[in-house]
C-alpha cells in the first residue's frame, strides 16, 4: 500500500471562530502508469452533506494550491462527504486504464479543532487479461479473444495470441468473450455477476483426449480477488496436413530446396515426407527419400546436385502417411526454377593486348574489361618504356602470352605493377589514382584457379606510411592476388585508402571474397605454379552483379612501398563452379 498525503483549503477566512481544520490522507494500491490518462492524478470534492453543496474541489490534489501552509482545509463546522477519484476517466474501457474511487463522511463538529481523515481508493472498474497456453499456440497459428461489455456505448478490447502483459479495464457490468481461432468455429460465452475490483483472467488451452465440446472451469482466489476462467478447446484431429515447397535457391550445378509440412493430425508422420524433382522437359519424377532430407522442425532441406547449368527444373514436396485406416496423401504446388549459367573471365589467358598511344592494355583493341597501373606509369610520363604491366612470351602456362607485372621506379616515384577488372577513373596528380573496380558478372563460382610465378626483390622504396603488417624496407617484397563478387562497382581512391577501401567481410556491397594466402605471396623459386583461391560468401542468397579480380607485383604499392624489379607472371585464370560454397 502506498500512502499519498494530500491536503488543501478553501478560501474561508481563518479568523472566523466557527471554523475547524481538516487534513486528508489517501491510500491506493495502484502503480504508476505514465500516459495521457494518469489514474493516480486524484480529483477530490468536499461536499456539504446537508446542502449537497461542494465547498472545495481540485482536479489534482498533489499539485493543488488551495491548502494552507500546514496542509489543512479550513471549513465551517458541519458534516461533509469527501469524494476522491481518478481524474479524467471517461467511463469507457481501455488498455492500462484503471479507475480508482473512494469516499468518506467526515464530521467536523467543533470549531478550532484539528481533524484528519484517511480515505481508501480502490479499483472501481474491472481488470481483464487473456492467456493462451503454449499448446494452444502450437496447434493454432492465429487467435484473438475480444472482450465486450454488456453496457451500451462501451468499446470492446481485443487480445491477440501474441500479446504479452496486456490488461484491459472495463466499467462494472457483465462481459462477453468471443474467441476466434484458425481451424475452429468462433466461440462466444458470457461472464456474469461482474464486480468492481475483480481481476478476470481468461485462459485458453487445448483439451486433451479429443473432447467433444468446449468446457469452462472457474477458479476464484478471494485473497487477490482474481477469477480464472479456463476454456478448453478440443484438440482437433481433422486438420489436414499442409505441405508446401519454397522458392529454390538455384546455383549453376546445384540448388538449395526447402519444403514445409505442418499438421495437427494425430496420424501425421514426418518421416513420410519426401521430395520429387525433374527437368521440366521430362515426364518422370525422381524421388528423394525422407532419410536424405534434413529436417529442422517443420521444414525439410535438400541440396540437389549434378544439375545442368542454365537448366529448367521443377520440384515438389509429397506427403503420404501410408495409413490404410486414416490415409492422408498431399502434394505441394510445383516450384519451377532455372539454374544459373557459368560465366567466365574475359581474356583470362591474357592472350589479347592492345596499345593506345603509349599505354598498353590487357584487352583486345576496343575492349574494356581489364585495366592496369600503366596509365599512371606510362601515360603520366608519356613514355611507353614505363608500362609496368605488359605481355610476355618468356614465362607462360599455355598459348602465346602471359601477363607480366614488374614494379619499377618511374622518374622519382615508385610504380607498383597491377592489373584489375574495371578501369581507372582518373589520376590524382602524382599521388595516386581513383579506380573503378568491377565489371558486370552474374555467376556464383566457388573458386578462382590460375598460374603464377613471383620473383620478388628486396624493398628499396618506401614513404614510411605503410601499415604495420607490411615488410620493412630491406625485406623481401610480397605480391597480392584477390577477387570478389559484388553488387556494384566499387570506387577506390588509393590516396584515401582508409576511407575508400572496402572491408571485404562487412561491406554490404560485397557478396563474396577470397585472396591468395600471405604465405604464398612470396617467391615461387623461379617456378610457374598453380593456385586456387576459394571464395567465401557473406551469405548464400544474394546474387552478385559484378566481379573484381586484382593482382599486384608489390602488395603495398598503394603506399609507394615495394621493390623495384619485383615481377609477377599470371596466366590461364579460370573460375570453378563447385557444389559446396563456403560461407564465412
Amino acid at each position: 500500500m502506498t500512502l499519498v498525503s494530500i491536503s488543501c483549503t478553501n478560501e474561508l477566512d481563518e479568523a472566523n471562530t466557527g471554523v475547524a481544520y481538516l487534513k486528508l490522507g489517501f491510500e491506493t494500491n495502484s502503480t504508476t502508469i505514465t500516459r495521457a490518462y494518469n489514474p493516480e492524478q486524484i480529483k477530490v470534492s468536499i461536499i456539504n452533506n446537508k446542502t449537497n453543496e461542494t465547498v472545495a474541489s481540485t482536479d489534482d490534489f498533489e499539485n493543488n494550491t488551495l491548502h494552507n501552509t500546514e496542509g489543512y482545509f479550513v471549513l465551517p463546522t458541519g458534516e461533509y462527504k469527501v469524494v476522491a477519484e481518478s481524474y479524467g476517466w471517461d467511463g469507457n474501457s481501455g488498455i492500462d486504464k484503471p479507475y480508482y474511487y473512494g469516499e468518506k463522511v467526515v464530521n467536523v463538529k467543533e470549531a478550532k479543532h484539528y481533524y484528519s481523515a484517511n480515505i481508501t481508493l480502490t479499483l472501481a472498474n474491472v481488470k481483464v487479461s487473456v492467456e493462451f497456453s503454449d499448446e494452444f499456440k502450437e496447434m493454432y497459428s492465429s487467435a484473438t479473444s475480444t472482450i465486450k461489455s454488456m453496457l451500451s456505448g462501451i468499446s470492446p478490447q481485443t487480445f491477440d495470441i501474441g500479446d504479452k502483459n496486456k490488461f484491459a479495464f472495463f466499467p462494472v457490468g457483465n462481459l462477453r468473450a468471443i474467441l476466434a481461432y484458425s481451424g475452429g468455429p468462433q466461440i462466444t460465452w458470457d461472464i456474469t455477476n461482474v464486480q468492481a475490483r475483480q481481476h478476470i483472467v481468461l485462459k485458453y488451452h487445448v483439451a486433451m483426449g479429443h473432447m467433444d465440446k468446449d468446457s469452462i472451469s472457474v477458479m476464484v482466489d478471494p485473497n487477490t480477488n482474481t477469477l480464472e476462467y479456463t476454456l478448453a478447446i478440443p484438440c482437433l484431429t481433422n486438420i489436414p496436413t499442409e505441405i508446401t515447397a519454397e522458392p529454390a535457391n538455384a546455383w549453376s550445378t546445384f540448388a538449395y530446396l526447402c519444403g514445409k509440412a505442418t499438421s495437427k493430425s494425430s496420424s501425421y508422420k514426418p518421416e513420410k515426407v519426401t521430395l520429387q524433382w525433374k527437368l521440366v522437359s521430362q515426364d518422370e519424377w525422381t524421388t528423394v527419400s525422407n532419410d536424405q532430407l534434413t529436417r529442422d522442425g517443420d521444414k525439410f532441406y535438400y541440396t540437389l546436385k549434378n544439375l545442368i547449368p542454365g537448366g529448367d527444373y521443377v520440384y515438389r514436396m509429397v506427403y503420404d502417411n501410408g495409413d490404410q485406416t486414416n490415409h492422408e496423401e498431399f502434394t505441394s504446388a510445383e516450384v519451377n526454377f532455372q539454374t544459373e549459367g557459368q560465366p567466365g573471365i574475359q581474356n583470362s589467358s591474357f592472350e589479347d593486348w592492345s596499345q593506345d598511344g603509349v599505354v598498353i592494355y590487357p584487352n583486345a583493341s576496343g575492349q574494356k574489361y581489364w585495366d592496369s597501373s600503366n596509365k599512371g606509369s606510362a601515360g603520366a610520363t608519356n613514355n611507353a618504356a614505363n608500362n609496368v604491366t605488359t605481355s610476355t612470351t618468356d614465362v607462360k602456362h599455355s598459348g602465346t602470352y602471359s601477363a607480366m607485372l614488374k614494379s619499377k621506379k618511374v622518374l622519382i616515384a615508385f610504380a607498383a605493377a597491377s592489373i584489375y577488372t574495371g578501369e581507372l577513373d582518373h589520376l590524382v596528380s602524382t599521388k595516386g589514382a581513383v579506380l573503378n573496380w568491377g565489371v558486370p558478372f552474374n555467376g556464383r563460382p566457388t573458386s578462382l584457379k590460375g598460374w603464377y610465378r613471383y620473383d620478388p626483390v628486396a624493398i628499396d622504396n618506401s614513404k614510411n606510411n605503410q601499415p604495420s603488417s607490411a615488410p620493412a624496407k630491406g625485406e623481401m617484397d610480397q605480391c597480392a592476388i584477390y577477387w570478389a563478387l559484388t553488387t556494384s562497382v566499387i570506387t577506390v581512391d588509393n590516396t584515401k585508402i582508409d576511407e575508400t577501401f572496402p572491408n571485404w567481410k562487412t561491406d554490404s556491397r560485397v557478396v563474396a571474397y577470397g585472396e591468395l594466402p600471405l604465405s604464398k605471396c612470396v617467391s615461387t623459386n623461379g617456378q610457374l605454379v598453380q593456385f586456387e583461391i576459394p571464395i567465401e560468401y557473406n551469405n548464400l542468397t544474394t546474387k552478385p552483379t559484378h566481379i573484381i579480380v586484382c593482382a599486384s607485383s608489390s602488395r603495398y604499392g598503394d603506399y609507394f612501398h615495394g621493390g623495384a624489379g619485383s615481377t609477377l607472371y599470371l596466366d590461364d585464370f579460370e573460375l570453378v563452379y563447385g557444389d559446396n560454397p563456403v560461407q564465412q
